[in-house]
């Protein structure tokens, strides 16, 4: 009987917010690379994903919840609420991102292929249909967001391991698992002890991409008992720290097998961030530099400098365990690139204002190249970075927008945590936060967006040297929730 009731009541729960189940879904489906390939522009006479058009399993979910969202919204103070919200003060936040989108469509007028630059400008509608939902998410919700987070995380930790350990697919290809091999042609490898060793994968499409996922999730669970009281959902507060050190410890290794050096160096840049932020005070530049001279004495960077010198410390041995070979680590991936930069140049120069158009640079790659310079088939890809990939496709104009829409991120005020009037994370409470006071320390809410800037950061210094949180779909959402979950801390919820 108690089963039954407990069916009853998720039931019943369902019905009243059908879509944040929805989103769960959504969230739990993501990281997976379960999708049809609706059709493609075959470049150099094979298959590429950069002119393909394709629906994941993701995209149903995400389409369902904006869906019921939308239905739900015909409530009229849930759209008071809404309409009150954009109004606050925060209208940038809701505008800067439609502009990039907006533009993406226009930019189907001066596009080679028309039908890869309507598919990319659909898929940045969809994100920042994305982005504006998780703006507007219930507060209460973001403990099981994170919990799901950090699960899959886990998750993809020990698929990412088995592979490495037993350097092969382990096949589980109904969830898409790339075919992977240390002699099968493509396959990201390094050179470990004088002998080729695939990189670790988990189920996404390459191992930088799970290197940027489990930035997200390492810092999630990193702060998660500080911030988000997330303890409260499991096994109490002592098993449940032990619990989250070992899935902690397990994410580490799994981030250090996937060789990424980007998301690595990325996790450090964010937990500093984080890490000062959090202590050090508003105030003048001087005193906070004289602050962060002093912070070292303080028990509360002490506390959080044992943890980071921990995740440091796993990092470095596995690094002297493996032993890699220092040119297939480094130099080798900075030769690769110096192509697409070269690509990118001339991009940039014959198309500065405008670009070429969303979605066109690996079609019109061939274009740029060098002359005499014959591309195989693996090398038809974007330009490793983010920054550049924007302003070739969408010039700049877009970059305008995209560098105004991350500075925004970083540039909000602060709550004055004392006028708050309800208890933030408790699930359908109402929040009165009330104009911030320029004088007061940080509050909850504003510890819990750092928290956030901070992953936001380590995503920006990858997107220096990849391109997969623009172009592909398990970076493009995680970099579009990111915007969300800070705009969503960011805006007064009247």
């Amino acid at each position: 009987m108690e089963i039954f009731k407990k069916i009853s009541n998720l039931w019943k729960n369902f019905k009243s917010q059908p879509d944040v189940w929805f989103f769960y879904a959504f969230l739990a489906t993501f990281t997976l690379s379960v999708r049809k390939v609706l059709f493609f522009y075959p470049v150099d006479n094979i298959f590429n994903e950069y002119s393909s058009v394709y629906l994941y399993l993701s995209d149903i979910f995400l389409f369902l919840t904006v869906i019921t969202w939308i239905f739900t919204l015909q409530n009229k103070s849930s759209l008071l609420s809404i309409v009150k919200t954009i109004k606050n003060r925060r209208l940038l936040m809701y505008i800067l991102p439609l502009c990039l989108v907006l533009w993406s469509f226009i930019s189907i007028l001066w596009s080679s292929n028309v039908a890869i630059a309507w598919f990319r400008s659909i898929k940045f509608l969809e994100l920042y249909l994305l982005y504006l939902y998780i703006v507007n998410v219930p507060r209460g919700t973001f403990a099981n967001i994170i919990r799901i987070i950090i699960s899959i995380g886990f998750f993809q930790s020990i698929l990412a391991i088995w592979q490495f350990v037993i350097q092969r697919s382990i096949g589980i290809f109904w969830l898409k698992e790339s075919i992977i091999s240390p002699n099968i042609a493509g396959v990201a490898k390094v050179v470990l002890n004088g002998q080729r060793h695939i990189r670790a994968y988990g189920l996404f499409p390459h191992p930088n991409i799970l290197g940027g996922f489990l930035l997200f999730s390492l810092i999630l669970g990193f702060f998660n008992f500080k911030l988000f009281h997330v303890e409260q959902l499991w096994f109490g507060k002592k098993i449940s720290k032990i619990i989250f050190w070992i899935v902690i410890m397990v994410q580490a290794i799994a981030l250090a097998l996937s060789i990424s050096k980007s998301a690595i160096l990325g996790l450090l840049i964010g937990l500093i961030f984080i890490i000062v932020n959090l202590i050090v005070p508003r105030g003048t530049i001087i005193s906070k530099i004289k602050f962060i001279i002093r912070m070292f004495h303080v028990e509360q960077f002490k506390r959080y400098g044992k943890k980071l010198i921990l995740i440091s410390l796993i990092l470095i041995f596995l690094f002297a365990l493996i032993r890699p070979d220092l040119y297939s680590l480094f130099l080798k991936s900075l030769d690769e690139r110096l192509l697409y930069l070269n690509v990118s140049r001339g991009t940039i120069l014959n198309n500065a204002f405008l670009g070429v158009g969303s979605g066109q640079f690996v079609w019109d790659i061939a274009k740029y190249v060098p002359r005499g310079t014959i591309l195989l088939n693996w090398q038809f890809q974007p330009v490793h970075n983010v920054f550049l990939l924007i302003w070739s496709e969408l010039g700049l104009v877009g970059l305008a927008l995209i560098a105004w829409f991350l500075w925004k991120m970083f540039h909000v005020e602060q709550y004055d945590e004392s006028k708050v009037k309800c208890e933030v994370m408790s699930l359908g409470g109402q929040c009165e936060i009330y104009k911030p006071s320029k004088n007061v320390s940080r509050g909850t809410i504003d510890n819990q967006r750092v928290v956030f800037q901070g992953i936001l950061t380590g995503f920006i210094f990858i997107m220096l040297f990849d391109h997969y949180f623009w172009d592909i779909q398990q970076g493009e959402i995680m970099l579009w929730m990111m915007l969300g979950f800070i705009a969503n801390f960011s805006i007064d919820k009247k």
